[in-house]
């Protein structure tokens, strides 16, 4: 049961992101990452503070795509 309060806060974390006014690649979790990069391959992204910023559209985009279509990557929640 753990597990399962463990993945669900994660997956909450990542709408909880898109409220932040800048959202760092660091700040995901390892999990998503594979599939959040893969979805902005070609994007154009910014550095600030030395890390790579996700422009707030961009990331709306992509919890957009994981609502309708899941993710591209089996999640290895450890």
């Amino acid at each position: 049961m753990n597990q399962l309060i463990t993945i669900s806060e994660k997956i909450n974390a990542l709408w909880r992101l898109s409220q932040k006014e800048t959202i760092f690649l660091d700040d995901l979790e390892p999990e998503f990452k594979p599939d959040l990069q893969t979805f902005i391959l070609g994007d154009t992204l910014y550095m600030k503070e030395g890390k790579l910023v996700i422009g707030k559209n961009l990331y709306n985009k992509w919890l957009n795509k994981l609502r309708s279509k899941g993710f591209d990557y089996e999640i290895d929640f450890k």
